[in-house]
């Protein structure tokens, strides 16, 4: 894979619609999860990495093993956000990656997420393919790389 080099951290900017918000327009907080996970998934594919083929050739699954939300301030309805994907830490079949979600300069959340590789068969860890470990490492500082 030849993509370049990603910024560390990755940009992706969202835009709040009703569905993530409850009747007041408020963002229910579950949805700052997953606006981590798009931004995961953008950064990814920046990456050059194809997540959907993980899936469907490879039967590879990334399982969510644990994940912390740190709530600063509301976003609302038709709100414009920056979630910004950080790769922090990368080991043989895990990851640990650190979103920070902001509307302009506030700061809206904050999620720290770790991922395990799985085999979708089996539902057990498995360490990450070659070429997805080569395409995170692009992502992070030399010191960031554990063995």
């Amino acid at each position: 894979m030849n993509a370049p080099i990603v910024n560390n951290p990755f940009e992706t900017q969202l835009r709040v619609i009703f569905g993530d918000t409850d009747a007041g327009g408020i963002v229910y907080h579950p949805r700052y999860l997953e606006m981590a996970e798009r931004g995961r998934n953008e950064t990814m594919r920046a990456l050059g990495l194809d997540v959907g083929a993980l899936f469907r050739d490879k039967d590879i699954g990334l399982a969510l093993r644990s994940s912390n939300a740190k709530y600063r301030n509301p976003a609302h309805f038709d709100d414009v956000l920056t979630v910004q994907t950080h790769l922090k830490k990368l080991a043989s079949a895990s990851s640990v990656w650190t979103s920070t979600i902001r509307r302009g300069p506030t700061p809206i959340c904050s999620v720290t997420a770790e991922l395990i590789c799985i085999c979708r068969n089996t539902l057990r860890p498995i360490m990450y393919p070659s070429y997805v470990t080569e395409g995170f490492k692009r992502a992070l500082a030399p010191s960031e790389v554990s063995q």
